[in-house]
């Protein structure tokens, strides 16, 4: 559970700002749109190499896929609270919903113990996306009744996680709103079993004290269960309940994780491992990608990441794709092999062989190349007495290479497809891929001229 340092704000002003005003709140929170930037990532890599760099995830002002309990005082000081939140249900859930249209509201009220058990604390309306049901539920709040000071609140908010339907993947928030401290114990729940039930089932606490008697945190309750549940503790006059709900509902802490796929042959990792932001603050990441050494050359291998808030997907502005190139870095391997003579003369040792000096008096060879990305190397016959360099040419070009002090020459030979190379010195094989690079030398030995 994380918790933050708390506010206590009075508002004050009239009512009829509330729908301008908390519009404004929604969109000043947050510098930049909600989401990861940049979204996208391409570069290229060698094998064995990784890059770092800085994502930048900005949260949503109201975290994703909120389940909103609105619970109330309803004994008899609490009339003209209870009229404000009435009044203006609809522009509460319709802000929250155009923040976050996902957004479900539940509906209850708690009293005192002596009002009755069917009365001390009520579910008036199970969770719900729709606004008018909302209203239904708020409807039935009526300030009546209540005993000594206290109040049963403490007792209501340890029934809360068991008679609320919240969903596996919402972010659950109670917001109460009352004038007095509670009972400890109440309901048959302390101050402590109350938050430990909150706590395990993943309940924040807002709570807002609103005048009429002395508080809900006379007796340092309220800070106790917000602070522990990772809510808020705030206060208004009666005339702006609702906007405290409105705001207090952006001032939630947001917990930003990430979930990571990737191809094989590429990772992707992120320090820190979560933070926990309060909600339309933006958080940094330092990612850190790496090619393993196996990674395949000459493809794109790619990974997604996805930024979770409270364990939620905010929406697809919330996925990073990569993308990386894999260099070629590996040489092509080349081999020059003894040919046939195409005027019917075999070498000795009859079919294709490599070519030891004194072997091949007719000096025919087909330079083969191959390559693990490139399909089609260059391939190119190096004079080594006069430097000079033959192609290129493609993978299985046949040639017949002679030695002669006349210098280097290259002519077809008749209509065969055969080129007749000569050179001053032995000729010395090489090829070079689509990525640069070269191939160690493979020698083709031939004999010398004669005398």
């Amino acid at each position: 559970m994380h918790h933050r340092t708390q506010r206590v704000i009075r508002r004050s002003g009239p009512v009829g700002l509330l729908a301008t005003g908390a519009l404004a709140l929604a969109t000043a929170s947050a510098v930049a749109l909600p989401g990861v930037t940049p979204a996208t990532y391409a570069t290229e890599l060698a094998p064995g190499e990784s890059v770092t760099i800085t994502k930048t995830v900005e949260t949503p002002p109201i975290p994703p896929n909120p389940d909103i309990v609105l619970m109330a005082d309803t004994t008899g000081s609490m009339g003209p609270s209870i009229g404000n939140v009435r009044t203006n249900a609809a522009a509460i859930v319709g802000q929250v919903q155009a923040a976050q249209p996902t957004a479900q509201f539940a509906v209850a009220e708690y009293k005192d113990t002596v009002d009755g058990p069917s009365n001390v604390y009520r579910v008036n309306q199970q969770l719900t996306a729709s606004s008018s049901d909302v209203q239904t539920g708020i409807n039935q709040w009526s300030a009546s009744g209540g005993g000594d000071l206290p109040e049963a609140w403490i007792g209501a908010l340890g029934r809360i996680p068991t008679t609320i339907d919240f969903r596996p993947d919402g972010t659950r928030v109670v917001v109460m709103f009352g004038d007095a401290p509670s009972h400890d114990p109440s309901l048959g729940f302390t101050l402590a079993t109350a938050t430990a039930g909150l706590q395990a089932a993943d309940v924040r606490v807002i709570a807002i004290s609103v005048p009429g008697g002395p508080g809900l945190d006379a007796t340092g309750q309220a800070t106790h269960v917000t602070s522990q549940t990772g809510g808020a503790l705030a206060a208004a006059d009666p005339d702006q309940v609702s906007a405290e709900i409105l705001s207090q509902l952006e001032n939630l802490a947001a917990e930003v994780t990430h979930e990571v796929s990737c191809d094989p042959g590429v990772s992707a990792t992120l320090d820190p491992a979560s933070a926990t932001v309060t909600s339309g603050q933006s958080v940094d990441f330092e990612e850190t990608i790496t090619l393993a050494a196996d990674a395949p050359q000459g493809e794109t291998v790619s990974c997604e990441v996805r930024f979770l808030v409270n364990g939620s997907l905010p929406g697809p502005e919330f996925v990073q794709t990569i993308d990386i190139d894999v260099l070629d870095v590996t040489p092509p391997t080349v081999a020059c092999t003894e040919s046939s003579n195409p005027g019917g003369n075999v070498p000795k040792a009859g079919g294709t062989l490599p070519n030891p000096q004194g072997q091949n008096q007719d000096g025919f060879y087909r330079l083969d190349a191959t390559d693990l990305v490139d399909p089609d190397p260059a391939v190119y016959l190096r004079d080594t007495g006069s430097g000079h360099v033959f192609g290129p040419y493609a993978d299985g070009q046949q040639i017949k290479y002679t030695q002669a002090a006349s210098g280097p020459s290259e002519k077809p030979l008749g209509g065969s497809g055969i080129l007749h190379l000569t050179g001053t010195g032995d000729g010395e094989l090489f090829a070079e891929d689509s990525s640069g690079n070269v191939s160690d030398p493979v020698a083709c030995l031939v004999p010398a001229p004669p005398m």
